[in-house]
């Protein structure tokens, strides 16, 4: 029997939370997908697929953006899939803007492992943060 959603989602965030990136990286399926949803001037919007495009997704986090607060305040689990609510105040390296937003993640897991992730955020205000930012190559 594989891990739960509830359990791979700990793992996820735990990693995130942790800096470790090789263990994010084992939560994740071959074939994961990222979507985050917003216009194309936020560094890190747009679509992920496979493995080594979801490594350039977080290489963007990483180096684009200082966390200040990245918070989950609720976890709603049904079978496969996760919604997770949450805070996330953030530092764009570019212009020093800083990003304060609520936001809903939705992660979908299969045999233990991460196989899409949705990030779900104020798309409006992200994208006056992220102005006058070149938008680097996906």
């Amino acid at each position: 029997m594989s891990e739960d959603a509830r359990a791979v989602a700990d793992r996820f965030y735990g990693a995130i939370h942790g800096g470790d990136f090789d263990a994010l990286f084992d939560v994740l399926s071959e074939e994961c997908t990222i979507e985050y949803y917003g216009p194309a001037v936020i560094p890190f919007a747009g679509f992920f697929r496979g493995k080594e495009k979801c490594r350039i997704f977080f290489g963007h986090v990483a180096n684009d953006v200082v966390i200040k607060d990245f918070r989950q305040e609720e976890f709603i689990a049904d079978g496969d899939k996760v919604a997770v609510v949450g805070h996330l105040t953030l530092e764009l390296n570019a212009n020093g803007r800083v990003y304060d937003s609520d936001y809903v993640h939705v992660i979908d897991v299969a045999g233990g492992k991460v196989i899409r992730f949705r990030d779900f955020q104020d798309s409006a205000k992200a994208a006056f943060v992220c102005a006058e930012v070149e938008t680097p190559e996906r």
